[in-house]
Formats: structure tokens, sequence, C-alpha cells
């Protein structure tokens, strides 16, 4: 059996057809131990009667209650087959799953036919890959199927880890992220559509019991924010678009690591940089979450040297991954000869100093050959807003 493979043979059952399984001395499969812990040598399992969704957010509301026997209702009592709104948003309530958006944070609670409460927590947690290491019981969930693009899956354990707990799914933009954080679990929506999932009691390396499915939906999502970076010359070329969920395109659509060509030359189109060379001034555009573009705009400018900008609330610039490079002209700093607006200047090798930063479009003065990743900001006042990934531009020997 696969890792990734859902941890109990012979299809869904409920707690109490687990529980008399186990009676008759069948061994659940361990298709994903999560730990070296040995299994209790006394053979004791609980049979959680009741199992609670919670959600962990400002609302602290309870989204759902399974009995055993009865099936799955909602808070009120009422029976469902859809786990109702799982996002608490604090000063917005509960909302939908929505694509590629907010995960759903949830306590999950299992209960015994007494009514006690299964002891359920966090007992260490790495700092680094931040796995968690549970008390002997936890919760879990796993999809009736064994692929899903709705939410992040399958689980698996984190690369830094060879024999750490199964905690963790791949998002569809590649984010690692944890799903089991013991006495809670987390739905990660990355596509539109439905998927049904049975929540599990697991004990060290096993579930003790599983509820009857209960329906996830996720609804359409909103266009993600994103960065695009133009030309400013007569060809006025889209270079490069970046979100966080496909990273820098092209404009069609094609993933790319590098922009080899920024310089837009009037009768030549698009050039490389060369060292020592003319600068490329490039558009930098910002779209919030929506697709709504945030304007970055000049709102004043001093006629004289050495011509500073007043940008508008948020401006378009760039920084250095890494924070030091001598490819291009760098780093930013305020003009010593006046305060008049934001730091927009860097100095070149030569001594004189440039302005890269103009509110709406930026400077690339190129300085040595070499690459060197950039990162677009919409910058705020003092600090950037909001970031692209890195992007790399290369700068050519001058022949």
């Amino acid at each position: 059996m696969s890792e990734f493979s859902r941890p109990w043979a012979g299809g869904r059952q409920t707690g109490r057809r687990l529980f008399a399984a186990l009676a008759l001395g069948l061994v659940v499969a361990a298709c994903d131990s999560s730990t070296t812990d040995p299994i209790d040598e006394n053979g004791e399992h609980q049979d959680a009667a009741r199992v609670e969704v919670h959600t962990r957010g400002a609302a602290s509301a309870l989204l759902a209650v399974w009995t055993d026997g009865e099936g799955w209702a909602d808070g009120d009592g009422n029976a469902i087959n859809e786990l109702p709104n799982p996002l608490d948003v604090e000063g917005e309530g509960l909302l939908p799953l929505r694509a590629r958006g907010t995960n759903a944070s949830l306590t999950v609670r299992f209960f015994n036919a007494d009514g006690s409460e299964v002891d359920m927590g966090t007992v260490s947690r790495d700092d680094v890959t931040r796995e968690r290491q549970c008390t002997e019981y936890s919760a879990r969930y796993y999809p009736t199927v064994d692929e899903t693009d709705v939410i992040s899956w399958p689980n698996m354990r984190h690369p830094d880890s060879e024999d750490g707990p199964f905690q963790f799914a791949r998002r569809g933009n590649g984010d690692l992220v944890g799903i089991f954080h013991c006495d809670h679990i987390h739905f990660y929506p990355d596509e539109q559509g439905t998927v049904d999932v049975e929540f599990t009691l697991w004990h060290i390396d096993h579930a003790d019991m599983v509820t009857d499915p209960l329906t996830v939906r996720v609804e359409e999502g909103v266009e993600p924010a994103r960065f695009e970076l133009e030309t400013r010359g007569v060809a006025r070329a889209l270079l490069g678009s970046w979100n966080a969920w496909d990273g820098w395109t092209d404009e069609d659509g094609n993933s790319i690591t590098a922009i080899e060509t920024p310089r837009d030359v009037e009768g030549e189109g698009l050039q490389p940089l060369t060292a020592g060379g003319s600068n490329a001034s490039l558009t930098v555009r910002y779209f919030a979450e929506g697709g709504e573009e945030v304007a970055f705009q000049t709102v004043s400018r001093q006629e004289e040297d050495p011509r500073e900008r007043v940008c508008s609330d948020l401006s378009g610039r760039y920084t250095v991954a890494g924070d030091e490079t001598d490819v291009i002209a760098w780093p930013n700093q305020a003009h010593p000869d006046g305060a008049f607006g934001d730091d927009q200047f860097a100095p070149r090798s030569d001594g004189t100093l440039v302005g890269i930063f103009h509110c709406d479009h930026i400077h690339i003065y190129p300085e040595s050959e070499g690459e060197v990743d950039l990162i677009l900001q919409a910058w705020d006042g003092t600090e950037a807003a909001a970031e692209s990934g890195p992007i790399t531009f290369v700068v050519h020997e001058n022949n």
C-alpha cells in the first residue's frame, strides 16, 4: 500500500464497525506511520461515539457534530452532509473556502460513549520544520478518494525529516503546509469543487475510529494579487507578470525565471543590458486581490536637481534578493542634496548618483557582467506592502 493511501482496508467504516473489526483481532493498516512509539501493548482503543468540529477563530463556532449511528448534524442539530462555511475571519464571521484562498483551521474533538473527551494535544514542535509530536491520540482527516485537487493532498512527511510525522501537504503553488496539528486540522483550498472527507481518531500509527463522510466545498477563488513589468519605450512590451500561484510568466503565460532583454530601444526592439551601458526603464504595475489595479503615481517633483519625487501612497520599487550586488547600481539611498521625496537613488561605479525609483516606474542601471535577482515591491511609505518572487536580470559583457 502506498504511504499516501488511506490508512484502513476495506473501504469506509463507522466507529462501531471498525471497533468490531478490532475486537475480532483484525489489524488496521498503518500506511503512514507518524511515530516510532510502540503500539499500545494493552490493545486498548478509543471508540469515540461523538465528534465535534469547531472553528478556531474569533467566532469559535461549532460547525458540525457526528454521532455514531446517526451521522452528521450542524450546531443546531439539523442533519447535514456538507461542512458549513469553515473559514473563521475576525470581523467577517464564517466564510466559505475559496480556491487558492485562506485555509480553514478547525479543532476536532472526540468523545467516548460515556461523554469523556479523548485527550490529545501537542507534546513538542520542531522550530524549523514545524513538525509536531502529538499525544497518543490526535485528529486527522482523509479524503474518500485517493487523489483530489480540491484541497491540498496527499499527506506527506516534511522533506527535511526522514522519519517525522505525516503532517504536511503541497498546495497547488508548491508551498508545503501543515494539515494535521494534533488537536486541530487545516483545510487548504486549491481548486473549485467538492471532496468528501472522513475524520479519524489517530492512535499512534493507525485509526481507532472513522466518521461517516462529510463534504467539503471549495468555491471559485478571487484573482490573486499580481505584479506586471512592462517596458516604457516604443515596444511597450510586457516582460513578465507574477502572482503567488503561478510565479513569473511571460505574456503568453509560459513560466520564466529570467528577463534577458529589458531595454526598449526605438528601431531596434528589445535589447539586453550590457555592463556600463544604458539603463532599462520599466513600468511597475500592481493589481490587488480581485484584479483591481492599484495606481502608482507621481504626486509632485522638484524641477531642479536632484529632481526628487513625492509618490502616491503606494509606489513601485524593487529590491535585491540577498541585499548585495555589484551587477547593477545598488544600494538605494536618499540623495545627499535633498530630502524632498522618497529614497530613489543608487551610486554607479563611476561615482554618479542615479534615480532608480520613480513612483510608477523603475530604472535598472547595469554595472558589471553577471546576474542579479530582483524582487518587485508595492512600497507603502517606509516598507513593502507587497512583494513578488525573485526574477533574474542578466547583464552581458560590453563588447
